[in-house]
């Protein structure tokens, strides 16, 4: 009887370990919402003080400001349509996104590095690219 006891403590255990495991990891909604409306200005409140941006083929490390100007002018350029997600994977602290941006004028492969800051989720790397 204490064996059977052991082995469904054991199970339950295993059972509660990859339910959460399995749990959906999902961007913030406010995140997504600045994205998809292209609003740079709450886009910035979830960049890192210093973000590494790659929009096409120009690479480089920015400040948070410098970023929010940047979104601004490609969101001028390319206005949004729709954020759709291919792939959403990481550890719990870390996740990171991809997908595709739909726009008027093309459709961008997203990336987003993401690290966990508190409560709140804070983007350490953006990647867009012509899909």
């Amino acid at each position: 009887m204490r064996f059977l006891k052991y082995i469904l403590i054991i199970a339950i255990q295993v059972l509660s370990v990859t339910s959460f495991a399995q749990q959906k990891q999902e961007l913030p909604r406010g995140l997504v919402t600045a994205f998809q409306q292209g609003n740079s200005i709450s886009l910035a409140t979830y960049f890192s003080d210093r973000i590494e941006l790659k929009i096409q083929d120009k690479e480089a490390i920015y400040s948070r400001s410098q970023a929010k100007q940047i979104m601004a002018k490609f969101f001028a350029k390319y206005k949004p349509k729709s954020l759709k997600k291919k792939h959403i994977g990481g550890k719990p602290n870390s996740p990171y996104f991809i997908g595709t941006l739909f726009t008027n004028n093309g459709n961008f492969r997203t990336t987003f590095l993401l690290k966990g800051n508190g409560n709140k989720a804070i983007i350490h790397r953006l990647s867009i690219e012509v899909e």
